[in-house]
């Protein structure tokens, strides 16, 4: 990855933010981290103790799942998005949160979902097994994702509030970001 594939690709996830908050959540400051959520299919539960936890968190969640749950279009706290998946159906609606997003939280049904999210420059939080992803060292300055041991709501949550405490440094993020373009799938 060339410095230009970097800067073209940052250029058009900045714009794509700027556009969805405009139109998602106007006079939010897109300064926030914007984090799409693959939400399980096999663990339902678990999505909905991991978005309590996500409450407390800086930023804005749009939640991708198969089915798009009654009355969670967009929930009361004004926080998350919910969209439906199903069968393809807004798929490219979802390429678009995918581009704006910072981050993006995937379980390990998802491998499948890797590869789109990562060469869209979307920080991963994932599952610390699969072989495309590597935790981020901040003493070495390595790394290409947030990675959690256990697919519990306790793991998962404290790789996101690393993930949220590293976006505030720019220059960290910038590198992990470059990072994620050279994965090599």
């Amino acid at each position: 990855m060339d410095k230009s594939e970097y800067q073209k690709i940052s250029a058009e996830k900045k714009k794509a933010k700027e556009i969805l908050f405009k139109k998602s959540w106007p006079g939010d400051k897109t300064a926030k981290p914007l984090v799409v959520v693959f939400a399980p299919q096999k663990n339902e539960d678990l999505l909905f103790q991991i978005l309590q936890g996500f409450m407390v968190l800086p930023g804005n969640f749009i939640i991708v799942s198969e089915k798009e749950l009654p009355d969670m279009h967009l929930h009361p706290s004004g926080k998350i998005t919910w969209v439906a998946a199903e069968n393809g159906l807004n798929q490219s609606k979802i390429d678009e949160y995918i581009l704006a997003a910072d981050m993006a939280v995937l379980f390990e049904e998802h491998v499948n979902d890797l590869k789109n999210v990562m060469k869209k420059g979307a920080v991963i939080i994932g599952h610390e097994k699969s072989p495309f992803l590597q935790d981020y060292q901040p003493n070495d300055e390595t790394g290409n994702a947030f990675t959690y041991p256990a697919q519990n709501p306790w793991a998962i949550f404290m790789a996101t509030v690393r993930a949220h405490e590293t976006y505030r440094f720019p220059y960290d993020w910038q590198n992990i970001i470059r990072s994620v373009l050279k994965t090599r799938f």
